[in-house]
């Protein structure tokens, strides 16, 4: 039967040509022998008034028919049509948490966990898709070796703006492979699926109240010298915002949620730049090319009044958000001003992208990353160095349409 909390205020080769995710090298049978132990797992699914794709995802968690499987489910505010969808879902292993206020995404995923049950906890979003038929089995196997684990993430790409996030995800799978192979250890983990095991999380004290809780949670893990993974395994389908407009509104509370977690953990984060970058630099450099292409000209050469513009424009991004346009066309200005340097820098990390893509089991958009580089990474980068100078100068963490 169906439990309802309510709160007052692979298919092989099937993946490789749809999604551009490269799975036959790595094809996992799993097999009922393989389990030594059974582990009870619960998969956790905070949301906020319900997504299209709820329930259809927790109809695909069900259908992989683990034997001990729970899915709790903790919605704020949630509509009529999911309040009915909800009561069609008869299962003994489904749990909803139903707020009639928004009490935020934090306060979801906590609650969800202390109605848990499993040893292994799963959390997803809510908008994510769930392909392969064995998706918690191997979740499952991979971490009996971890504490932690990031799961591999592939982006639905559909149109121009869904190529260009799918690129930048490709690097953030390089980097999470990266940080597992070469320090077992993670500064940051992606929200949208991860895996952790319940005595690593009550030690971490669950959830804090911030905005990126995902990367907090991470960087507490990092200092407990958890041990962290990565799952290639397995993996989700991330469906990309539906426009630019929700691109930006996503990116700038990403923005203030980095900037707010750098300013809380920039001594932890420099340790651990200090203490491995080899895992940190490539990473991180791969993952914000801006990085590179956005610093470097200032130093080199002059032109210090379009410079100094582009500070000046980049300040008043952090207040006004319609000007991040304009210091993002100076960013671009600048960059071309250096066209040898930059077309040299382009093509590095283009080649970079493809290997990066080999090494992760992922489609290379090679013909697209021009694009990529000097139009889809500025605009980002200038988004979070707004978001930067908005949480460390200015003080301010407000966020519209979002609580905590």
């Amino acid at each position: 039967m169906l439990s309802i909390i309510a709160q007052e205020p692979h298919k092989k080769g099937f993946i490789e040509g749809k999604f551009g995710l490269d799975v036959s090298a790595r094809e996992v049978v799993v097999e009922e022998s393989v389990f030594k132990e059974i582990l009870p797992v619960s998969v956790i699914i905070p949301s906020f008034r319900g997504s299209d794709r709820l329930v259809k995802l927790v109809r695909d968690l069900l259908s992989n028919n683990y034997p001990r499987l729970e899915v709790v489910v903790a919605i704020d505010e949630p509509s009529e049509s999911i309040v009915k969808e909800v009561s069609r879902l008869k299962s003994s292993n489904v749990k909803f948490i139903l707020n009639s206020e928004r009490m935020g995404k934090v306060n979801a995923l906590n609650k969800a966990i202390k109605v848990s049950a499993g040893e292994i906890l799963i959390f997803l979003d809510d908008d994510v898709e769930i392909a392969d038929p064995f998706f918690v089995e191997r979740v499952v196997e991979e971490m009996r070796n971890y504490d932690i684990a990031d799961i591999r993430k592939v982006i639905v790409a559909e149109n121009l703006l869904g190529k260009m996030i799918y690129i930048e995800y490709t690097a953030v799978n390089f980097a999470s492979k990266l940080m597992a192979r070469l320090a077992q250890r993670t500064v940051a983990v992606n929200g949208a699926a991860f895996a952790i095991k319940r005595k690593a999380l009550e030690e971490l004290g669950l959830f804090r109240p911030i905005i990126s809780e995902d990367f907090d949670l991470a960087i507490r893990s990092f200092l407990r010298g958890h041990r962290y993974g990565y799952i290639e395994t397995t993996y989700v389908l991330n469906y990309p915002p539906e426009s630019l407009r929700k691109w930006f509104k996503q990116r700038k509370r990403w923005a203030v949620g980095v900037a707010d977690w750098l300013e809380k953990y920039y001594k932890v984060g420099f340790e651990a730049l200090v203490k491995m970058p080899h895992v940190i630099i490539p990473g991180l450099i791969l993952s914000l090319p801006s990085i590179v292409s956005s610093v470097l000209p200032f130093f080199l050469y002059n032109y210090t009044i379009l410079k100094g513009f582009y500070l000046l424009l980049l300040y008043m991004s952090s207040l006004v958000s319609q000007v991040i346009p304009f210091a993002t066309l100076i960013s671009v200005n600048l960059q071309v001003v250096y066209l040898i340097p930059l077309m040299v820098t382009l093509g590095f990390f283009t080649l970079w992208h493809y290997i990066a893509s080999k090494y992760v089991g992922m489609k290379s958009y090679v013909y697209l990353y021009p694009v990529y580089f000097l139009v889809y990474q500025p605009l980002w980068f200038t988004i979070l160095l707004a978001g930067l100078i908005r949480v460390v100068v200015l003080g301010r963490k407000d966020l519209q349409d979002w609580v905590v």
